[in-house]
């Protein structure tokens, strides 16, 4: 399987699809146990912030092997 990290193209959906993720992970049991499309803009925001933080982490990380 090809690295995603390495193959993807639209940045944008990537950042994305890892901030629901990272959500999804987070959400059960919590005050704000709704799904990703109905978390708000102020948590999807955080959220994304997130994912490009982790993204860019990982890439530099990926980088230096």
């Amino acid at each position: 399987m090809p690295c995603r990290l390495c193959t993807a193209n639209d940045e944008d959906a990537l950042v994305e699809s890892l901030a629901a993720d990272l959500w999804e992970s987070r959400r059960h049991g919590t005050l704000d146990d709704r799904p990703w499309d109905q978390a708000g803009d102020h948590w999807q925001r955080i959220f994304r912030d997130f994912a490009l933080t982790a993204l860019e982490s990982l890439r530099a990380e990926h980088r230096h092997r």
